[in-house]
């Protein structure tokens, strides 16, 4: 490990995206990424899996990942486009929890799904439709997969037809949803504890 002291201007210069660096940086491997049959359970036990639909906003991810290592969900699976990466401000955000739960990058959710199924996994779809259950009425899978969705346009409309359950949290409704990262926290914590 080699140290160096630089300028604490110099530091902003090296990130791509803006970061509170705090007055330290670290150079690391590119982060490696889990495959999905690394996180398939072959076993009856309760496994949890969450699945992220374009997720854009770094702090949202990190705040997921950090809640899932806490939690202790047994893998989260992401898709290689229109999904924010494992950047420094993942990192930051997730408090360094982005080895603590294994993450899986696919070309495809849909195909992610499908195998996951074979495997005995019952999906659940977040989404604001009216025809969507309401999570305190249901008994979830032992083999779970929990989809949540980009911050705007929430789960694709292919990826909850893929589903086999339509899920929500009942709210006020006094603004249209929650903020995707605490929706997750609270679905997970919710599945865990039931």
């Amino acid at each position: 490990m080699v140290w160096e002291s630089v300028d604490k201007h110099v530091l902003s210069t090296l990130f791509k995206e803006k970061v509170a660096h705090q007055g330290y940086a670290a150079e690391i491997n590119e982060f490696k990424f889990s495959h999905i049959k690394d996180i398939i359970a072959n076993d009856n036990q309760k496994h949890i899996i969450l699945m992220l639909d374009r997720l854009q906003d770094p702090h949202n991810f990190g705040s997921i990942i950090r809640t899932a290592s806490l939690l202790g969900i047994d893998g989260i699976v992401i898709q290689e486009h229109d999904q924010v990466g494992v950047t420094p401000a993942v990192y930051k955000v997730s408090a360094g929890t982005v080895y603590d739960t294994p993450i899986v990058k696919v070309a495809n959710l849909s195909n992610a799904i499908r195998e996951l199924k074979d495997n005995g996994y019952w999906i659940y779809a977040t989404t604001l439709d009216e025809d969507a259950v309401d999570i305190q009425t249901l008994e979830f899978a032992k083999k779970t997969v929990l989809v949540v969705g980009n911050e705007g346009d929430g789960v694709m409309k292919k990826i909850q037809n893929n589903s086999d359950v339509k899920i929500k949290i009942s709210t006020t409704n006094a603004i249209d949803s929650l903020n995707v990262s605490v929706a997750t926290g609270i679905l997970l914590y919710y599945v865990i504890n039931q």
